[in-house]
């Protein structure tokens, strides 16, 4: 067996479907088949069961899965062990951003990061909280700025700051606003919903047994203050935007609603050890003056 075929195995089992699975892997869908056939021919056992539907792990799939998760995590430690031996760094980082660069600092992370190791490369990659705490935890991403501490045993958490949400709405419907009844039963501009913003609006109006009547989604905040600011619907800003939003005159701050959550970067407990991942580490805690800690560990608030 190898390592692609172990990839395979589990990126397989993950999505329950060949055709997802080859997505997610760049491979063809016979490529991703071949490798499965023949993981099981070595091992001797049938993995998954087919159906129509997709695929689903046997109970051998099932106890083996296990196994191949940590020979993979253990390849990677090795690549990371070695390549730290080696005293060079010369690697590229994908990173997940959410908010913007400026206040995520990104400009003077990437910078100390590049005057200690000058041949490590940055690429950026724009994903909702959800979506980046998946990518990296499928390998697709290095690490992600995400809001939430999420709680995954597989995932570490550098907390960064603690960041004060509120509702905005249309400056049109000043005095129209009285209850959390009427803001529910009018329009809504959120991230998707694997976004933290969509997630706090929906925990918000639930809380009172309430859902919003209709939602529009943006993936970025400039876009929701601009749908907000253009009569679209109410939304969920961070409290600088917001305030700023005000103060231009493009929408109202409804003071009923409010909610508080954690600007965070993750990464997967099994690359801790890896260089680029120690670079990054390095350059955002100096950057942010923060310190990292377990995904298992409980959170402050």
């Amino acid at each position: 067996m190898d390592l692609t075929q172990l990839k395979s195995f589990v990126t397989v089992a993950a999505e329950g479907h060949i055709t997802r699975a080859s997505e997610k892997l760049h491979l063809s869908q016979p490529t991703i088949s071949s490798h499965i056939r023949a993981l099981e021919d070595e091992l001797g056992v049938t993995l998954f069961a087919r159906s129509a539907r997709g695929v689903s792990l046997t109970r051998s799939g099932k106890l083996l899965l296990e196994d191949a998760q940590k020979v993979l995590a253990a390849s990677l430690h090795l690549r990371d062990h070695a390549r730290a031996l080696s005293g060079t760094l010369d690697a590229r980082l994908q990173i997940g951003t959410i908010l913007d660069a400026h206040y995520l600092r990104l400009g003077d992370v990437i910078s100390e990061m590049r005057e200690r190791y000058k041949l490590i490369q940055v690429e950026l990659q724009q994903a909702i909280s959800g979506v980046g705490i998946e990518m990296v935890l499928s390998g697709e991403l290095d690490a992600a700025f995400v809001l939430g501490e999420p709680r995954d045993p597989a995932l570490r958490v550098l907390p960064l700051e603690r960041q004060h949400y509120v509702v905005v709405i249309p400056r049109a419907w000043e005095g129209q606003i009285k209850t959390w009844q009427d803001l529910a039963a009018r329009p809504w501009a959120l991230t998707p919903p694997k976004g933290r913003i969509n997630k706090m609006a929906h925990e918000l109006l639930r809380a009172r047994s309430l859902a919003p009547a209709s939602v529009v989604f943006a993936d970025q905040e400039s876009m929701l203050r601009d749908l907000v600011g253009s009569g679209v619907g109410a939304s969920f800003l961070r409290e600088d935007l917001a305030r700023a939003a005000v103060k231009g005159g493009e929408m109202l701050i409804w003071p009923e609603g409010s909610a508080d959550t954690m600007l965070s970067l993750v990464y997967l407990k099994a690359r801790e050890r890896s260089p680029e991942i120690r670079a990054l580490l390095r350059s955002v805690e100096d950057v942010w003056h923060t310190e990292s800690r377990s995904a298992e560990e409980p959170s402050s608030g």
